[in-house]
């Protein structure tokens, strides 16, 4: 896939604490790079293989093809691995490369960033914990104006979301309505019925 019309895209640089919106950003450039190299940072590099038939000896099974029979098509995927790998050193400051330098693919990158930069599962389980419970104490705070609480508010919506916890619409204006100080009891009254 020719990827000239992106070539000027600005790559998202990495900083450790806005990484959740980092992820997005990426693996939004990415796929507009070209969708295969999300299947590389998901699956690992692409590897030609080839059937071989069974034998009396040996059952059918597949084997690593050599660099010479490689089609253009392999070739191609298999050239996508260090694009990718080049995309994302190259979205990171000299710390954070230095944490990855070792890594042999993409998807190892990937990976190693996710750890280092989210924690373990159970880290993840645990700030999940943490915004859902934000999300239901939600409310304002004093003196906030309504673009503060509601600019917070979506931060918080978009904070759920990348940890996979997403609330009706519905849910979630009845949530902030009933966040709204005491001097809004009118007007919410009337939007909610």
């Amino acid at each position: 896939m020719s990827t000239t019309k992106y070539e000027s895209m600005k790559i998202p640089i990495l900083k450790i604490s806005e990484y959740p919106t980092w992820r997005v950003k990426m693996l939004m450039y990415l796929e507009a790079m070209d969708p295969d190299y999300l299947d590389r940072i998901r699956d690992g590099p692409y590897i030609p293989t080839k059937f071989v038939e069974r034998t009396d000896i040996v059952p059918e099974h597949y084997v690593v093809k050599a660099k010479a029979e490689w089609t253009p098509e392999e070739k191609a995927h298999v050239l996508r691995e260090p694009k990718i790998k080049n995309i994302l050193h190259n979205s990171l400051d000299a710390v954070m490369s230095n944490r990855v330098i070792a890594c042999k693919s993409s998807k190892e990158i990937w990976d190693t960033l996710e750890t280092q930069c989210q924690g373990s599962a159970s880290v993840k389980k645990n700030r999940r914990a943490l915004l859902i419970q934000e999300y239901e104490q939600f409310d304002a705070r004093p003196e906030e104006s309504l673009t503060d609480l509601y600019d917070r508010f979506l931060t918080l919506l978009n904070s759920l979301s990348l940890v996979d916890k997403v609330y009706e619409t519905e849910d979630s204006n009845t949530k902030f309505l009933r966040a709204l100080p005491e001097e809004w009891d009118t007007q919410t009254s009337i939007i909610r019925h």
